[in-house]
């Protein structure tokens, strides 16, 4: 009986454990819009915001703030997240020991003005570990980057900590919650998740193809009435029931905590204002949305059609991002 109820005891750490505090989708509106609706910890890049020129009316939350990490400037972060106030805060990358002094000495700037928020720093080597202080989470690379977090530490290396999962898919991030939270025979303490996110659905909704469980799904590609924001959409509320399903979803949202957002939609004048990379013309006015493409420079472009974005990709040999890999066509 005992060791029932031990037994128990575990499953209930273990479960608590797993239950994040928040799930994220960082993106541009009206995507990010769609998330917030349905529970997500809306947010951006901190060189991105939600380009919301067309949407003067549009009060959403910045609820996680993401570093520049490829022309990272720790003054600038600073001052984007004084800017925006947000819930979650990815300060950095520490690749050497040297970096954590000056990301810590960070996190308390920020602490002081904003004791409550979650703030993060992702180490990119073993050393850096102990050297992170406990209230700090830790940001476990799983996504796009240049050094993922199980190429350079062990499970074992993450336990008793707080940590947020930063990219990779549904199925990598819950192989990852489940190694560094599972019961050891030698009774180690699990980590805390108390984050995750991923950005990959718009991916595969450019090309028709909404996510799922089982893997993508593109039985709505021909269907005229499904629009990029609707894929989008209808991902996002497979990537929620998934979490839910695992007991990864959070018990509140930012909608429980009294977050409002408000949208009314480009005026006229806005609307002639949004003219295609490739071409020129509205991509507000086309049958299917606008279709977005993210360089390696940092540049991101709109379209007016599929066929707009790749000739305009191949003409300029532009090398595209795409989930935890760059894509590139080389030219004829």
């Amino acid at each position: 009986m005992a060791f029932t109820t031990n037994t128990s005891s575990a499953a209930t750490g273990v479960a608590a454990a797993r239950q994040a505090d928040q799930v994220a989708f960082l993106h541009r509106v009206p995507f990010a819009l769609d998330a917030y609706e349905l529970g997500f910890l809306p947010g951006f890049r901190e060189d991105c915001g939600y380009q919301q020129v067309q949407f003067k009316h549009l009060d959403l939350p910045a609820g996680m703030l993401d570093n520049d990490f490829r022309n990272p400037d720790l003054d600038r972060y600073i001052s984007r997240f004084f800017e925006y106030e947000p819930q979650v805060g990815v300060i950095g990358d520490a690749y050497e020991p040297d970096d954590v002094d000056e990301y810590v000495a960070a996190a308390r700037e920020i602490q002081a003005s904003y004791p409550d928020a979650e703030l993060v720093i992702v180490p990119k080597c073993r050393e850096v570990f102990e050297m992170i202080p406990d209230d700090i989470v830790l940001g476990y690379s799983r996504g796009y980057a240049d050094r993922l977090a199980h190429q350079f530490t062990e499970p074992t290396d993450w336990r008793g900590r707080r940590v947020h999962i930063l990219g990779g898919s549904p199925p990598k991030q819950l192989d990852v919650i489940q190694q560094l939270t599972r019961p050891t025979l030698t009774n180690e303490p699990p980590a805390d998740i108390v984050g995750v996110d991923w950005n990959g659905l718009h991916r595969g909704a450019q090309f028709g193809e909404f996510w799922t469980a089982a893997g993508w799904d593109d039985s709505g590609r021909d269907a005229d009435h499904v629009t990029v924001r609707k894929t989008v959409r209808h991902s996002l509320g497979r990537l929620r029931e998934f979490w839910q399903g695992h007991g990864v979803w959070p018990d509140s949202t930012p909608q429980d905590a009294g977050l409002d957002a408000e949208y009314e939609g480009p005026s006229p004048s806005e609307l002639d204002g949004a003219s295609c990379t490739g071409c020129g013309a509205n991509v507000w006015r086309t049958p299917r949305g606008p279709f977005v493409a993210e360089y390696d420079t940092g540049e991101i472009c709109g379209y007016c059609s599929y066929d707009c974005y790749f000739s305009h990709r191949q003409r300029n040999n532009l090398e595209e991002i795409a989930g935890e890999q760059s894509v590139y066509f080389p030219p004829a």
